[in-house]
């Protein structure tokens, strides 16, 4: 679950902060930098992050890092291991935006084309009931958060409180669509205006399900090549098996309350829901830029396009979104093109072109933004030295 706080990662990598670990970097010592790198995102965090991981895959620089400190839980009572999985959040979006792209790439679907076309009359009447249109919400500005949708989670308190008072519910995408409608109100005509929204995303889930027999999880894998790409930590939370034990994840925390073992579908049909670790996180990110996933370059080229009109529909919200793509936030920093998304427990995955590198990072709780300004100072050193 998530309220982007996005401009959070510009905003701190530019600025000036004291450095107690250097990021000069001396032949061969780049893994022992980084995990210092880790331990003083701990350290300098003033008891908010118990715990860091962080994965790097930059074949460019001869990089392959994986890394943990800290603890999995506030109680520190399980020490964190960089192969421990856990709930990805928003960081869901781009892995349903890719799979939309595929289906896009494949002729199965054209993202110019209203998500009337594919989803369930049911859904079609809920938004028609709030005024929407969704014969003109097209499927490109679910992807772009352009679709004039409010979003169901954060537009009042009452789906938070409602996660509060019955932890154990299990939510269906239909009584968050209505929610949507209920809790809040028609935002504006589709591509007037931006506004982040969780109910274009979950939409877009249903689309894809629409091709697998209402099977999300299948699409994803099928699409996304998760066995090829060895992405074997990766599935989406109680709707396919898994091997591994889904036990043992790292805890997820909203404000002070435990919220591990909330139910999964509280953020599970599109707009999250995936599980992961940042091995898999860093993995997915390097192989979606460099040919791993989409068959022409022309698909990437699509998902970076920047939507063509980007006013936020409040003035507080434009930061956070005049950046936003198709699943993904283009934005520049030390003068470097970044591409990224985050999310609500503590989650950011990055590619740079410059490097060709791929970077996760998960917090237990807290953020890393610190820390990811001196990993990119590392990596640019790294490069410098190519």
């Amino acid at each position: 679950m998530k309220k982007i706080l996005f401009m959070w990662l510009v905003i701190s990598l530019l600025c000036a902060c004291s450095d107690s670990v250097s990021t000069d970097i001396n032949e061969n010592e780049s893994d022992k930098l980084f995990s210092l790198l880790l331990q003083e995102n701990i350290d300098h965090s003033f008891g908010s992050v118990p715990g860091v991981s962080m994965s790097i895959n930059s074949p460019l620089l001869e990089q392959k890092f994986h890394g943990a400190a800290g603890y999995a839980d506030l109680e520190e009572k399980e020490e964190l291991s960089y192969s421990q999985v856990f709930r990805i959040a928003s960081v869901t979006k781009t892995f349903v935006a890719t799979a939309i792209l595929r289906l896009h790439e494949m002729d199965s679907l054209s993202i110019e084309e209203p998500i009337s076309t594919y989803i369930d009359e049911s859904f079609i009447s809920i938004l028609q009931s709030d005024g929407y249109d969704p014969d003109r919400i097209l499927i490109k500005h679910c992807l772009n958060h352009t679709s004039g949708l409010d979003d169901y989670i954060f537009v009042s308190e009452d789906f938070m409180n409602a996660i509060l008072k019955n932890p154990d519910k299990r939510w269906t995408r239909k009584e968050q669509v209505q929610g949507a409608v209920e809790w809040g109100d028609k935002i504006g005509e589709p591509g007037a205006q931006t506004k982040y929204s969780d109910t274009g995303y979950i939409l877009l889930g249903a689309i894809i399900e629409n091709f697998y027999d209402g099977d999300l999880a299948k699409g994803l894998r099928a699409l996304l090549n998760f066995d090829g790409l060895g992405l074997t930590s990766t599935w989406l939370e109680t709707l396919e098996a898994h091997p591994l034990d889904q036990s043992n994840k790292v805890h997820r925390y909203f404000r002070e309350i435990d919220a591990t073992d909330w139910d999964a579908s509280v953020d599970l049909f599109g707009g999250g829901g995936l599980v992961s670790n940042t091995a898999d996180l860093a993995d997915f990110m390097y192989a979606l830029f460099n040919n791993g996933i989409y068959e022409d370059q022309s698909t990437l080229n699509l998902m970076l396009s920047i939507p063509e009109y980007v006013q936020a529909s409040d003035a507080n919200d434009q930061k956070e979104i005049e950046y936003y793509n198709y699943g993904l936030w283009t934005i520049e920093v030390f003068g470097n093109k970044v591409h990224m998304h985050n999310g609500y427990w503590g989650i950011t995955m990055i590619y740079i072109p410059k490097y060709k590198t791929s970077i996760a990072v998960n917090t237990t709780r807290g953020n890393s933004d610190r820390m990811i300004k001196k990993v990119l100072l590392v990596l640019e050193q790294l490069n410098n030295k190519q």
